[in-house]
């Protein structure tokens, strides 16, 4: 039973994968393009794109890149919470400008979270103020020497978009 804050699934069909795939390549592709390499009228492109987004199943994003933005080093930290305070914490570090990744878990720790920073005096200054969340148990961080790939990917299966 889906609970009352959930919103429905959307089915997609091929041709809202074939969208969803120039978006992923350009995400400002104009619907004039999508339309001619589709072969398909200008007004159905601009409703089917327009549908994806309303729907929450496409979201269009910026990536930023942190080496030209003089943050080009990443951490993770990942933390171990209180029981009752795991959710006040995540949404703590979520509030944090250089947290750019902040997930609730399972397993030995219950919050994994992605940092960028530039210096290591900027680091310190991160641990400090994670210091001064109350309700962290413990915390452990791993910095990332060389980022390989920093993307989420997902397929089309039976109509629904479904992670690889």
């Amino acid at each position: 039973m889906a609970q009352e804050n959930e919103s429905p699934s959307i089915v997609l069909d091929n041709l809202d994968q074939e969208i969803i795939g120039l978006l992923k390549l350009d995400g400002r592709i104009a619907f004039t393009e999508i339309a001619k390499r589709l072969n398909i009228p200008e007004a159905t492109a601009r409703y089917r794109v327009q549908r994806l987004l309303q729907s929450g199943a496409i979201q269009i994003h910026a990536w930023l890149n942190p080496e030209k933005l003089g943050t080009p080093h990443v951490v993770i930290v990942r933390l171990i919470a209180e029981n009752t305070r795991i959710e006040p914490i995540a949404e703590a570090l979520a509030r944090m400008v250089e947290v750019q990744f902040v997930s609730i878990t399972t397993g030995q720790y219950n919050i994994v979270a992605d940092v960028y920073f530039g210096t290591h005096d900027e680091l310190l200054a991160l641990f400090a103020k994670i210091q001064q969340i109350p309700g962290i148990i413990s915390y452990d961080s791993q910095v990332v020497l060389k980022l390989l790939k920093a993307e989420y990917q997902y397929r089309f299966s039976e109509g629904l978009a479904q992670p690889e």
